[in-house]
């Protein structure tokens, strides 16, 4: 309980930043208030959720629209939160206890993984509603992103056991962590370069922003190369899902032009994929298990 009315908390705050930041506003001051009419919060006005819900989504001064992005973020971050501390806060007290779990090293494991993971979903919520409202993704998210990543894995390092082959089946050392580490976020920001070239090679126009390329490289960072292709190839299938739905319904509504199509559809790939990444921090490599369960033998 605790967790979540933390992560509500932070999720007001973060708010406040991705309303004021994109207009090169300080987050400290005003206080916060009213973005049509200057209204000055009251205490009661600024509950997270709960007041959206008294106010029903309207300014009580104006009675302007609020907009469903502040709850949605609250809530989100609030349901990560519980989500990490149900997920990692049963090893943190199981390795305050004893010695034995988890490794050779249970406490650090533990705590990394309860903060870091709590952490990696703030930001991934913060790009996904920063997208989504502004097709941006901002460089001061992923690059401090990428490098809080890579010193996430190698805390969360966990070398494994001299033996035959051994090598290959994971790092042994902290150098073959940190070199594998970057060269999984190498790799993975280059795949979204690549198909940024050969779109604008076919068709002559951009097809993703670098800001997808930094965002793939972030999750390197943070879950794995495994786990960020497997968050891209369930992020285009979910984005395309969708465009092909949407596309449905404005042609049903008779707002698309003849000239365009699903395709054509502008979507922001980093909430997509940014949405898909939180699934990969509860349920690991899970797309890729439920894909092979059902289709191969």
């Amino acid at each position: 309980m605790f967790a979540a009315l933390l992560g509500l908390a932070f999720g007001s705050f973060l708010n406040v930043c991705l309303s004021r930041l994109p207009e090169d506003e300080n987050v400290a001051w005003p206080s916060s208030h009213c973005r049509t009419c200057d209204h000055t919060l009251a205490w009661w006005e600024n509950l997270p959720l709960l007041s959206w819900i008294i106010l029903r989504g309207r300014c009580h001064a104006c009675r302007d629209w609020i907009g469903f992005r502040y709850p949605l973020v609250e809530l989100a971050v609030g349901v990560c939160w519980a989500g990490c501390w149900i997920r990692f806060g049963a090893d943190f007290f199981a390795a305050a206890a004893t010695s034995e779990v988890d490794g050779k090293y249970p406490l650090m494991h533990s705590v990394t993984s309860l903060l870091g993971y709590a952490v990696l979903s703030w930001l991934l919520v913060a790009l996904a509603a920063l997208d989504a409202e502004y097709f941006w993704l901002p460089d001061w998210i992923t690059l401090p992103g990428i490098g809080l990543g890579f010193l996430f894995t190698l805390a969360h390092f966990k070398p494994i056991q001299a033996e035959p082959f051994a090598y290959f089946n994971g790092p042994r050392t902290l150098p073959q962590a940190a070199y594998w580490s970057a060269l999984g976020i190498i790799a993975a920001g280059g795949l979204i370069l690549v198909i940024r070239l050969i779109y604008w090679l076919v068709r002559r126009k951009e097809g993703m922003g670098l800001g997808d390329a930094k965002l793939m490289a972030m999750l390197a960072a943070w879950l794995g190369l495994s786990a960020a292709f497997e968050t891209f190839a369930l992020a285009i299938l979910t984005a395309a899902i969708f465009a092909i739905a949407w596309f449905g319904v404005l042609m049903i509504r008779k707002r698309f032009t003849a000239t365009g199509g699903w395709g054509s559809i502008p979507l922001p790939l980093g909430t997509f994929l940014a949405c898909c990444a939180l699934t990969e921090i509860f349920f690991p490599n899970w797309f890729w298990t439920e894909w092979s369960r059902i289709f191969l033998p």
